[in-house]
């Protein structure tokens, strides 16, 4: 069954140390004016290191949707650095993070153990950074839709089109994203977030460890 469910309520993202929050989003605070608002960004996007990502996201995401603030820059980072997901080909940021910490955990170990075999990585330590942070929003509501919709939590990341075409679909329905079971941790849930605006309180609650034995991702006690 799919559904609109209203939510206002705690998230945990996992994402990598070396992948500080884009500052610009942190400093350049809206002022009253919009028109030096636009000035002040025009100005922090001319100098900044993430200039074409910047202006790549411009294009599909408009300056009213930004954010700017204390915790912004995490907020921000999907949506400027766009990657293939479940329910993005890339083309659109997607905020993604776990309804418990555990759930995030899970995802974050089962996606980081593909990539590094992929790549044929030797065992090694990975330090993360475990985010916290509150969305509020209507979202399309697939947690009892496992079984009858199968092609939006298809288990193999090669098989993600079907659910990212029925997604870029549902954005037009002015949905603030989805609420899903989560595929990696099935105990759990997820939100993928189409709007910068809908993440709240973003910051850092810790520092996390993983392990990579050559097979598999797990965290370090």
């Amino acid at each position: 069954m799919i559904a609109n469910t209203p939510l206002n309520a705690p998230v945990w993202r996992v994402v990598a140390t070396r992948n500080p929050p884009i500052r610009i989003f942190e400093l350049v605070v809206p002022p009253e004016s919009p028109e030096a608002h636009d000035a002040l960004v025009d100005l922090e996007i001319a100098f900044s290191p993430h200039y074409n990502q910047l202006k790549l996201m411009e294009a599909g995401l408009p300056r009213t949707e930004w954010v700017h603030g204390p915790g912004a820059g995490y907020i921000m980072a999907p949506f400027v650095y766009r990657t293939p997901g479940r329910f993005s080909d890339g083309r659109a940021g997607v905020f993604y993070a776990g309804l418990e910490e555990v759930t995030a955990l899970r995802e974050v170990a089962y996606h980081r153990a593909q990539f590094l075999a992929k790549t044929d990585q030797a065992p090694m330590f990975l330090d993360e950074a475990l985010l916290t942070a509150r969305i509020e929003g209507s979202f399309t509501d697939i947690r009892g839709a496992r079984d009858s919709h199968p092609h939006l939590y298809a288990k193999d990341t090669a098989q993600y089109a079907p659910a990212q075409a029925w997604a870029a679909g549902l954005r037009a329905t002015g949905t603030d994203g989805i609420l899903y079971g989560s595929v990696r941790w099935p105990e759990g849930s997820c939100a993928a977030v189409f709007h910068p605006k809908v993440v709240r309180n973003c910051r850092m609650a810790k520092v996390l460890r993983f392990w990579w034995d050559g097979g598999k991702v797990t965290p370090v006690p």
